[in-house]
């Protein structure tokens, strides 16, 4: 047969629980109370439900072991039960010593009671007989009182008292003085303080957890490097651009600068004074002879030049050698002096007196010095030569070059990718100062001095970024984006025939596809621990740290002016 369990709440009255009790649908109904049910501790209570249950024509069972309630479910005629599988135990199944147990006085918080004490401290009265007709023994209230017997009323009903005596009549009953009440006036300097501190610290928490608790929620992500090179084509007319197929429109800066490099002249040159004398020059001709100035004459590996010419006339009167054999074939000698300067500085050049001579003339010659040469001397200066202009040459364009980038880099401005092998240098004549074989004056640096045009090639940043961007997601799935495009350069820069081509190259970086955004989305109003697991599971997020304001803060806000997120990459 089906039952009804009905729980007894500890603030439920006897009204609760007849109400529940006619309410039942079912004709068995197992009423459980709870470990202190005052409301039950009544024998007039307990007589009422089983009242109440035989007015119902239901049967009611009591699911209680102590022994308090036993006793009154007994006197009331209520079957008990230990537990609700367990068989319920009739009034009339209690054994004679179960019976005389039952007799004894109700013990409710430690203090007797019998169940027909009166309200008064007068003397109990003894019920003589429980509802199945067995007698009970009598029993005194409280053993300090003098026992008093009642004459055995079988039929006697129980008066409605409620057992839970107000604390003045138990006193009075068990012989005992009431308590003094206490005099709260001297912690009233303590109450007020402690009253408004105690609102402070509610009204505080209440701001804290509702209106300024904020959460802080770092993301750390992983990515990976890619690396990307891809051709790519030039155009100089902005109409044939296609950034999307690689086509990218040529801008050209140029600048010109006049640059300066100083440089050590090595050279040495001898600028002393020239050596002179002056030479007989005899030559065999049939007619006259010029002898032009300038003309070289030499000894050794020295030589000299002819200050001035000399004509030399031939007549009848022209001495021949009569030891020629052969007058008619070489002609007549004719003798003339010539001065002679020495072609370069140097005490070397003044020579003794007859040395051997040659010269440049073409018609066969007798040349002779009667007397030494003098006035040559020695005196060795630093010159420029033309290696020191060319190395100088070579410094300047080095050192221009770096200098050219830059200035034309700043030129086309941060939203231009220069192309640096493009970058020309054209110099103009170097002009040297002092020139090529000419003393440097002492205290003095040589320099050399160019006029520079520099230009370079450059192409729109964005349309780059966006051209890699597309190649490198179209490779990527779709939980993955592009989070760093790294930098840029083209290699390989060449031109043939106004066709300019290239390599792209940089190295990107991927990672999972997670922005703030989707942070905000996926932790406002949620619990902490479940948005660090929601965000952990993301693939790609390597950890996740979420700090509140407060460390009674579970919960993110709803408020997103109230959450920090931190998105880091990691290198």
């Amino acid at each position: 047969m089906n039952k009804d369990v009905i729980y007894i709440e500890p603030e439920d009255d006897i009204t609760d629980i007849i109400s529940k009790l006619k309410g039942s649908k079912q004709k068995v109904v197992a009423l459980v109370p709870p470990k202190k049910a005052g409301v039950l501790r009544s024998a007039v209570n307990t007589k009422l439900i089983a009242k109440t249950a035989k007015n119902s024509e239901k049967a009611v069972v009591i699911v209680t072991t102590d022994p308090s309630l036993v006793k009154l479910s007994a006197i009331a005629g209520i079957p008990v039960a230990e537990t609700l599988q367990s068989r319920p135990k009739l009034p009339s199944d209690f054994t004679p010593e179960e019976l005389n147990n039952l007799a004894a006085p109700i013990s409710i918080d430690g203090r007797n009671f019998d169940d027909d004490s009166a309200e008064t401290p007068k003397k109990a009265s003894e019920s003589s007989s429980n509802a199945s007709g067995a007698k009970m023994p009598n029993n005194t209230a409280n053993a300090e009182n003098t026992p008093s017997k009642a004459s055995k009323k079988p039929d006697q009903e129980l008066k409605s008292t409620d057992l839970d005596l107000d604390d003045a009549k138990k006193s009075k009953k068990t012989g005992k003085k009431q308590g003094k009440i206490p005099n709260l006036d001297k912690y009233r300097k303590f109450i007020i303080p402690g009253a408004i501190l105690l609102v402070a610290l509610i009204g505080f928490f209440i701001w804290a957890t509702f209106f300024s608790a904020s959460v802080s929620i770092a993301v750390n992500v992983r990515t990976t490097a890619n690396n990307f090179a891809e051709n790519v084509s030039f155009t100089t007319k902005s109409s044939s651009e296609d950034a999307s197929k690689g086509i990218f429109y040529l801008e050209s800066q140029e600048i010109k600068k006049e640059n300066s490099v100083e440089f050590t002249a090595t050279g040495s040159k001898d600028v002393g004074e020239k050596a002179h004398g002056t030479l007989q020059v005899g030559v065999y001709a049939k007619e006259s002879v010029n002898i032009p100035a300038g003309t070289r004459f030499s000894t050794g590996d020295l030589a000299y030049t002819a200050d001035s010419g000399a004509s030399i006339k031939f007549s009848d009167d022209s001495k021949c050698e009569n030891s020629m054999t052969d007058v008619a074939k070489r002609g007549c000698l004719l003798t003339a002096s010539v001065a002679v300067t020495a072609t370069e500085s140097g005490e070397k050049y003044n020579v003794a007196s007859g040395r051997t001579w040659t010269s440049n003339l073409s018609a066969e010659t007798k040349i002779s010095n009667s007397a030494a040469f003098s006035g040559g001397t020695t005196k060795t200066v630093i010159v420029v030569q033309q290696s020191d202009i060319n190395n100088a040459k070579t410094k300047l364009e080095q050192s221009s070059d770096s200098v050219g980038k830059e200035e034309l880099a700043k030129a086309f401005g941060d939203d231009m990718l220069v192309i640096d092998s493009s970058f020309k240098a054209t110099a103009g004549d170097a002009v040297s100062n002092p020139s090529v074989g000419a003393e440097v004056p002492e205290g003095t640096t040589p320099k050399i001095t160019s006029a520079v045009t520099y230009s370079m090639l450059a192409v729109s940043r964005n349309k780059v970024n966006d051209f890699i961007k597309d190649k490198t997601e179209a490779s990527l799935s779709s939980d993955q984006k592009v989070y760093d495009l790294g930098s840029p350069f083209f290699e390989r820069f060449m031109e043939e025939n106004g066709n300019y081509t290239a390599k792209l190259k940089t190295t990107t970086k991927s990672g999972p596809k997670v922005t703030e955004e989707d942070i905000l989305e996926k932790s406002k109003g949620r619990k902490i621990g479940e948005v660090q697991s929601i965000l952990q599971s993301v693939n790609g997020v390597s950890s996740v740290k979420i700090t509140p304001s407060y460390f009674w803060v579970h919960s993110v806000p709803d408020d997103p002016n109230r959450i920090t997120i931190e998105l880091k990459v990691e290198e």
